[in-house]
């Protein structure tokens, strides 16, 4: 999905007006999706809506928003004159009127469980200054402390170069319109949109003149991906994974790998080190255990020993939990692999260190975190004085591989150049094991699918997706399941 300037988000609905398309379908289509987001998102950790409304297009938004919001009552705070609504928002006012619950600033009062929606100024503001009453709606936003979703943009966020005013309030969800706008992309604006997530319009489809070089991984995008098992699918045509991970160190590690794997594949073979405090396995598991070698780590013949799981398998998932003491000649073994492999964790420091075994394979994913991968970038000679974007476009391009910059938006490149931002999952994700269960997802879908770059986009989005629906209560041994039951429901935000 595209992420666009705003003029060239008004050139889009634009044309969709030139083409017969009334302003006020637009608005509908946007108010309405929105609330279909806010009702998932509330869930039942909220118990009313307030929509702080404006008096541009996003009121009418909110309007249409409020208006038609079934699942949690709402009270509408106009800081300006509804009545002196124009165009598209003057119509939605007029036609939904008389659903709204609307109460003046003076007479309103937070009540515990308040979810705020931001709808004060949307893609028309530019600069840094807000003047009054939106300044001090802001304000008593803030004094709030409630959960803020945004419409658009958070309220005094330039939507081109994203620039915060001072009075601008953190979002936790910014529900876009159409298409993602860059402003929410900058290093600033990042820090006040939270999570983002897209409500189509009808415009999407139009010709874009001009876009971001990199772009937006949406839940639309995921569905478009998501494999459908056939009806005469068995065990060994939907992929099969070898997991290569663990150490005495680590054993939790491996198992969550699997674990990954195994909801999005038919078949995962793991190889581990022997140790008691090894967790329980799911039955479903073929585990093979060795021993050690002196720090605890897998042996450089793990594979050797095991020729038959690796001539068995599709794509190998190596990495998770293999400790410091892994001898890179098991990398190189590793690299060797007939299919894609996806290294994580200390397969990419073991990398790192020994630059000279890297054989460039394009069918290789790499999954570092920022540390490893300024890590990989020093090894490489890579510069690190830029976007998280372009930096993972460059490490892309210089490793000839598929590369995942983990963090907040995770970004995926691929060696063609292309990089995307993802779109679900948050801070809950910030946990011990997280990763090990992203690499085994990636695997599993890499073992059934044949573009291993969406395989991996999917997979990144699907193990975001977990964490959303783990809503911040979750360890990583539940995100293998979450994530199989986002992609089973499409439970997308």
């Amino acid at each position: 999905m595209k992420i666009i300037s705003v003029a060239a988000m008004r050139a889009l609905e634009a044309k969709a007006v030139g083409r017969g398309i009334p302003e006020y379908r637009l608005m509908y289509r946007a108010g309405t999706g929105a609330a279909a987001v806010i009702e998932k998102f509330a869930l039942s950790r909220f118990r009313r809506v307030v929509f702080f409304c404006g008096g541009g297009n996003n009121a009418g938004d909110a309007i249409v928003c409020a208006g038609t919001l079934t699942a949690l009552p709402h009270v509408l705070l106009p800081f300006r004159d509804l009545s002196q609504l124009k165009g598209a928002a003057a119509e939605a006012y007029s036609k939904f009127a008389s659903r709204l619950n609307i109460c003046s600033v003076d007479d309103f009062d937070f009540a515990p469980g308040d979810l705020i929606v931001d709808a004060l100024l949307g893609i028309g503001f530019t600069g840094t200054e807000i003047r009054e009453p939106v300044a001090g709606a802001l304000r008593m936003m803030k004094r709030s402390n409630c959960p803020v979703v945004a419409f658009d943009l958070p309220s005094g966020l330039d939507g081109d170069t994203g620039k915060a005013a001072f009075e601008t309030v953190k979002a936790d969800l910014t529900v876009t319109f159409g298409l993602p706008k860059q402003g929410l992309f900058s290093e600033e604006g990042k820090k006040y949109c939270g999570k983002i997530t897209v409500v189509p319009i009808g415009v999407e489809s139009y010709t874009i003149q001009s876009a971001l070089p990199y772009e937006f991984f949406s839940a639309a995008d995921a569905e478009k991906l998501l494999p459908r098992r056939p009806l005469e699918a068995h065990k060994n045509s939907s992929g099969k994974v070898l997991v290569l991970c663990g150490s005495t160190q680590y054993p939790g590690a491996a198992v969550l790998a699997a674990e990954g794997a195994l909801y999005f594949s038919g078949l995962v073979r793991l190889i581990t080190v022997k140790s008691p405090l090894l967790p329980s396995l799911p039955a479903a598991l073929i585990c093979r255990q060795v021993l050690s070698d002196v720090t605890g780590a897998l042996p450089p013949e793990s594979l050797e020993i095991n020729s038959d799981a690796v001539s068995g398998s599709d794509v190998l998932c190596a990495g998770c939990g293999w400790s410091s003491g892994v001898s890179p000649a098991l990398l190189k073994k590793v690299l060797n692999f007939p299919g894609p492999v996806i290294l994580d964790a200390d397969a990419l420091n073991l990398l790192a260190r020994n630059r000279n075994l890297w054989n460039y394979r394009s069918d290789a994913v790499l999954t570092p975190h920022p540390g490893e991968a300024a890590r990989l970038a020093q090894a490489f000679g890579i510069a690190q004085n830029m976007s998280r974007e372009a930096f993972t476009a460059e490490l892309a391009r210089r490793l000839g591989a598929t590369v995942v910059l983990k963090g907040f938006h995770t970004c995926v490149g691929s060696p063609d150049g292309k990089v995307t931002v993802n779109g679900s999952g948050g801070p809950e994700l910030a946990m011990a094991g997280s990763g090990d269960v992203l690499a085994g997802i990636i695997a599993g879908l890499t073992a059934r699918m044949q573009d291993i770059p969406s395989a991996v986009r999917l997979g990144v989005f699907l193990h975001g997706a977990a964490g959303d629906t783990g809503h911040g209560a979750v360890i990583a041994d539940e995100l293998p399941a979450l994530a199989a039951k986002a992609a089973a429901n499409q439970t997308w935000w």
